[in-house]
């Protein structure tokens, strides 16, 4: 995927998601705290790519050979055929698999986190029947 429209998405992400929050609205709010939420793990997620071999990859034993006589130091055990990321080319792409893991946690901790504030502007509503932020200002005074 091209880096330019990785960044542009999540920059439109992100700026739908300030728009929104700046709103008087609270569920418009909460939208845009979950766009902005979606925009940082977009961005995480996209960190943790690495092309052209700018990650040291685990590598097929002839190849970690070569990389030793290059002078390429691999912190492996090469005397039981141990070596790591097990690939035949190392020029591919390769993604962080820790990455995915803490997306993928903070995914399902946006989730819960975003049906507790759903149920919170629910409950506003049905007791001051409105959501909007300046009105429940207005009602509290």
């Amino acid at each position: 995927m091209n880096n330019f429209f990785l960044e542009l998405t999540i920059a439109l992400l992100f700026g739908i998601g300030t728009f929104l929050v700046l709103r008087r609205d609270m569920m418009k709010v909460i939208i845009g705290f979950g766009i902005i939420s979606h925009a940082i793990n977009l961005y995480i997620v996209g960190s943790g790519v690495f092309t052209d071999g700018t990650l040291v990859p685990i590598l097929e034993h002839e190849q970690a050979v070569e990389g030793l006589k290059q002078g390429l130091i691999y912190n492996d055990n090469l005397t039981q055929g141990i070596i790591g990321p097990i690939t035949t080319n190392p020029y591919t792409e390769f993604v962080d698999p820790l990455v995915q893991a803490l997306v993928l946690t903070a995914i399902v901790i946006g989730l819960a986190t975003t049906a507790f504030v759903l149920t919170l502007c629910y409950r506003v509503n049905e007791e001051y029947g409105t959501v909007d932020v300046q009105e429940l200002r207005r009602l509290r005074e």
